[in-house]
């Protein structure tokens, strides 16, 4: 028998928020204070239009404690890093879908860690999608795509050895958190999708705890940066 590695994965972490009920209903008192006009600026999200610093909001303390939580176990439970990070919260904002637009598929460029937090999710909310355009096990460009005619597919079944796309369905108080570099989307699974898919996303930047400051990687705490 052959021996067989598989080698270089991407993990994406997923868990239910505890009191996940309570922080929806917390955040819908400020909901009026984030909402936004969609339009060719800012339809599936606010960040076009609405400062996105929404974990700044002292109701949503206990919300941001815990997804800050969950970033820990991310990073030190699964991934294995050690201890010598602080969770910066950089960025937060709004992700909705009131019909079947979607996100194209982009990256967060600076941050290391990004999350989607879902407040709402109606049957047939539109399903959190990431794209791996480098998967080295397609053969040649293109091979393993599953788009277009099936029977004109090259794949037979597809598993995470062959695929370089993976759809997540969104739950409701759920939290996902990924690499902020993978490249990632939305896309509608109903062509009629009726209420609203309502997320809260941002952007997490891991610094060094004061007191490590030899390390050549990574940004050291911000008690010594200097701004001009």
């Amino acid at each position: 028998m052959p021996d067989i590695f598989n080698v270089f994965p991407l993990t994406i972490y997923v868990d239910k928020v505890n009191n996940y009920e309570i922080y929806k209903e917390d955040f819908y008192k400020l909901y009026p204070k984030y909402d936004y006009v969609e339009n060719e600026r800012s339809n599936t999200v606010s960040e076009g239009q609405v400062d996105p610093l929404i974990h700044l909001e002292p109701s949503l303390n206990p919300l941001f404690t815990e997804i800050a939580d969950h970033v820990r176990s991310y990073i030190h439970d699964t991934l294995k890093f050690r201890d010598i990070f602080n969770i910066t919260f950089t960025k937060t904002w709004l992700s909705r879908m009131r019909d079947c637009k979607e996100i194209p598929l982009h990256i967060h460029s600076t941050s290391h860690i990004s999350f989607v937090y879902y407040l709402n999710t109606p049957p047939n909310s539109h399903r959190l999608t990431f794209h791996n355009p480098h998967c080295s096990n397609s053969l040649f460009k293109t091979s393993t795509s599953d788009k277009g005619i099936a029977d004109m597919n090259m794949v037979e079944e597809y598993n995470l050895l062959n695929s370089n796309t993976f759809y997540l369905n969104p739950q409701e108080g759920c939290v996902i958190l990924f690499p902020s570099s993978v490249l990632h989307g939305t896309e509608s699974v109903v062509s009629d999708f009726k209420g609203e898919r309502l997320a809260i996303v941002g952007d997490i930047t891991l610094i060094l705890k004061e007191e490590y400051l030899h390390f050549t990687n990574g940004y050291v705490d911000q008690k010594y940066w200097r701004q001009f």
